[in-house]
């Protein structure tokens, strides 16, 4: 038996390692090994508390994401995925230079090897700092017509940013921005606050930390209205001297109410002024602010805050100049409509020379009259004569007229005829009467 297994020992062993070779090439012509690489692998930071325990912040400058290659067998690697992929960095194993080896691994398959292409991760350490900002609000867009933007309101309105020193120090304005497009009721958003730099530039927050993620922001809007300013003078002015015109600007104001009462906003029609010009003997120009005037909780809306005011008074004698309305241009009337004026066919213009030297009697051939009817429809309504003057009158006092507007009739629109109407008794046939008889045929019937 002995014997036997001795037997050509030398071809049995090289046999065995034939088997052996072949075993290894088939497994790996079935099997091969190659590479896979996974891209932007984030590394995961550890022992962040041994910088921050020091009241020191860090900022990763190289090998926060890397790329990973892995190689191992195609039968593993078909299972790998991105998420199997560990890499870590201790921050505890600083070098002077802040710099850490980055350690791969794939607990799910270890019979692979993995490499990438950064091997170190490295940060920048500097003192944390907090600084206290204001939140301010810019609101975009634009509302309604009708509608004005009332309060703006944020809570918190100051808040904690913490960071960098130096990035904390470039913070000029910590600011959150609300759209109000075609807005007509009051609204509330909780937006994130933003950090702007002393250029207006937005800052990278993602290392600052706020003391409030978010904020919230309540606007209020108010609807207006649009006003007449009346502008009149109260008091005399010096023996003889007269008030010829009083000019102002705005004509108009727009307003809103700011309490809770609305109806205040619809009972309110005009914003009347007087002015005491007693013993006035020149002209006076001044400015009026438009908030002495206003009730309260009322308040304007426009930028604008004062009436620019230019009373024209002098000695001159006024001469009243008849002008017919048939003299009146009528302007803007829409196409549909026609004007007819009311109880009037004579307008009474009070007017002077500004040259006070000039004697002649002022026509109404030295000026021109018009009204202006834009957006005016069907019904009766008071305007106001406005001028188109030489510099050499001046118009006294405005003057206005009532007019009456109504729908055009229809070419195509016959006026129908009435119908008879019945009468209570019918028509009597007129009476016979006997033809007057002729003198000469009178005469004959005498003599016979």
């Amino acid at each position: 038996m002995k014997e036997k297994c001795m037997n050509n020992l030398s071809l049995k062993i090289l046999a065995i390692v034939l088997a052996a070779i072949v075993w290894v090439i088939v497994n790996n012509v079935d099997d091969p090994v190659s590479k896979k690489t996974f891209k932007n692998i984030e590394v995961e930071l550890q022992n962040e508390d041994a910088i921050l325990s020091l009241d020191k912040v860090y900022e990763v400058k190289t090998g926060g994401i890397i790329n990973v290659t892995v190689s191992g067998k195609q039968s593993v690697l078909r299972k790998i995925n991105a998420s199997d992929i560990v890499a870590v960095a201790d921050l505890s194993d600083l070098s002077i230079t802040n710099a850490t080896y980055i350690k791969l691994s794939c607990p799910k398959y270890e019979n692979v090897s993995l490499s990438s292409d950064i091997n170190m991760l490295t940060i920048s350490v500097e003192d944390e700092k907090t600084e206290q900002f204001k939140v301010d609000i810019k609101t975009v867009g634009t509302l309604s017509d009708g509608y004005a933007l009332g309060e703006v309101k944020v809570r918190p309105n100051l808040i904690k940013v913490s960071g960098a020193k130096s990035q904390v120090e470039r913070i000029s304005e910590v600011r959150v921005e609300t759209d109000v497009s075609n807005a007509t009721d009051n609204f509330v958003k909780y937006l994130e606050p933003k950090a702007y730099d002393a250029n207006g530039k937005l800052m990278d927050t993602e290392n600052l930390t706020f003391s409030s993620e978010k904020v919230k922001v309540s606007v209020t809007i108010h609807e207006t209205k649009k006003i007449p300013i009346e502008i009149t003078t109260v008091g005399k002015p010096k023996a003889g001297y007269n008030v010829i015109s009083v000019e102002y600007e705005p004509k108009e104001v727009e307003v809103m109410v700011t309490d809770s009462d609305d109806e205040k906003l619809s009972s309110y029609k005009t914003l009347p002024i007087e002015y005491n010009i007693d013993g006035a003997d020149k002209n006076i120009q001044t400015e009026l602010s438009l908030s002495d005037y206003l009730p309260d909780g009322i308040q304007v809306v426009e930028e604008v805050s004062m009436i620019n005011v230019l009373i024209t008074i002098s000695r001159q004698d006024l001469q009243t100049v008849s002008l017919p309305v048939s003299a009146i241009d009528i302007r803007n009337l829409g196409k549909d409509y026609e004007l007819s004026f009311q109880n009037t066919e004579y307008i009474k213009v009070k007017a002077i020379w500004s040259d006070a030297n000039k004697a002649q009697p002022i026509t109404s051939s030295d000026f021109s009259a018009y009204i202006d009817c834009t957006d005016l429809g069907v019904g009766e309504h008071t305007l106001v004569v406005q001028f188109t003057l030489n510099k050499d009158i001046l118009i006294e006092a405005q003057v206005s007229v009532k007019v009456k507007i109504k729908e055009k009739s229809k070419p195509d629109e016959i006026a129908k005829t009435k119908e008879p109407e019945e009468t209570k008794e019918p028509t009597k046939e007129p009476e016979e009467t006997e033809e007057p008889k002729d003198e000469n045929d009178t005469l004959k019937e005498d003599n016979a």
